[in-house]
């Protein structure tokens, strides 16, 4: 892009020096004549087309994480709305949706089982806790408590085996109560597994119901290069959100470009454009700026330079045009009807307070201007200087020569010697919003 840029203001430089009468050349001395002319600035912006109008496709937000892509549509490729663009595979998530219901089933197989268990146990208790009720009760009703009767040892064992019935009937209410608590509880935990399972199957088949993707409008397949500027293929596999492609207008484009910080000055929304584009040599299509940023940032890595980025709306058939080709514009940035100009390079002095050298016969005279607009070559001057004086470029040939007048070189300065080389030629640059002021 520097390189272009340099062209460009070689370019500039040529056309501006054809627009001024050339003065005399006398050794180290040239001067050139100021004249009134129509001064069109205009600055120079590198891009990209792109589209306006655009509808991206991403990798959709399933529950289930990454998707490999199956098959993808060509670049550059016209489809119509509804026509499929992308399909993933779905050999892993029928897998896991197998893996799912089989745990799903399993887990209900386990809750019938507990229950049959349970029931099983509870029965057996239950006819237990019966037979000592029974056995209870026929002791009471037939106690042998007739010491006359029975021995001692006979009453002592059917007290035993009352209490035993007694302890029995005790234990069974016990065992029912905490068999039905262990149940209930193994239970829910397998309620629980099974819910689980079932919100797997369910994210599954909603990831299955979103492998087919489709076109929303019709349009031009462009892929989305990433980081590294590459484009996705069949086999990558994208994490959801991540944009693949987009399906765009190939009849409304624009340049995406981006304009030099310091040469943004009068840059706005609205100005006129031309564009030409690398791979359509020759053609030349017309623009209209259709927005700036309001913030200059780096495109480079570690580059100090910074560029407003532009968007030029393309108002010609954009029909040899593509999203994707490189091209440049010319922004028109300011137009002056018969302003006195000169070459960039006459005006001296810091961007506060510049000055030109005039030639007046066989002085040479300081003269405090006020600038207008210009570009890297050529600036208007709105007050100091008027149509047909001589202004010098470089050294002068008679530094020594008294001054007479206010404002001018006092005798013995050099104009252009070292305490005036390198100061800038007025103006330097100025961002957006200086320029919007000024």
């Amino acid at each position: 892009m520097r390189r272009r840029l340099a062209a460009a203001a070689l370019a500039a430089a040529a056309a501006g020096c054809d627009l001024l009468t050339p003065g005399s050349t006398d050794g180290a001395e040239t001067t050139v004549v100021a004249r009134r002319i129509d001064l069109t600035v205009d600055v120079l912006a590198r891009g990209e087309i792109e589209a306006t109008t655009a509808s991206p496709i991403a990798v959709p937000r399933v529950p289930t994480g990454a998707l490999k892509v199956q098959r993808i549509v060509e670049e550059g490729t016209l489809v119509a709305p509804g026509d499929v663009v992308v399909v993933f595979d779905d050999t892993t998530l029928n897998v896991e949706l197998d893996n799912h219901k089989a745990t799903f089933r399993s887990t209900g197989r386990q809750i019938d089982r507990t229950q049959l268990q349970s029931t099983i146990e509870t029965d057996a208790i239950a006819v237990m806790k019966q037979v000592a009720e029974l056995e209870r009760d026929n002791l009471r009703t037939f106690e042998i408590v007739d010491r006359a009767i029975y021995s001692e040892r006979e009453i002592l064992e059917d007290a035993v085996r009352l209490d035993n019935a007694q302890g029995t009937i005790v234990f069974a209410d016990a065992s029912l109560l905490l068999r039905g608590e262990y149940y209930d509880i193994e239970e829910s935990i397998l309620d629980v597994e099974r819910g689980q399972a079932a919100g797997k199957i369910e994210r599954v088949e909603t990831s299955l119901g979103s492998l087919v993707l489709e076109a929303p409008i019709g349009g031009l397949v462009v892929y989305r290069k990433n980081w590294r500027g590459s484009t996705v293929g069949v086999g990558d596999t994208l994490w959801p959100g991540n944009v693949i492609l987009s399906i765009v207008d190939p009849d409304h484009l624009a340049l995406e470009a981006f304009v030099l910080e310091r040469d943004a000055a009068g840059l706005a929304a609205g100005a006129e454009a031309t564009v030409t584009v690398d791979a359509r040599a020759g053609r030349i299509f017309a623009g209209r700026v259709a927005s700036v940023a309001e913030l200059s940032r780096p495109i480079e890595q570690d580059s100090p330079v910074k560029y407003f980025e532009t968007r030029i709306e393309i108002l010609d058939d954009t029909g040899p045009l593509s999203p994707g080709m490189k091209g440049e514009a010319r922004i028109v940035t300011a137009r002056l009807a018969q302003a006195v100009v000169v070459p960039r390079s006459a005006v001296r002095g810091p961007a506060d307070a510049p000055f030109v050298l005039v030639r007046d016969g066989s002085r040479i005279v300081r003269r405090e201007v006020r600038l207008g607009a210009g570009d890297l070559v050529r600036v208007a001057i709105e007050d100091g200087l008027a149509d047909g004086e001589r202004v010098v470029l470089g050294r002068a040939s008679d530094p020594g020569e008294p001054a007479t007048l206010a404002g001018e070189l006092p005798a013995g300065a050099a104009p252009g010697g070292p305490a005036e080389r390198g100061r800038g030629a007025g103006g330097g640059s100025r961002s957006r919003s200086a320029a919007r002021g000024g």
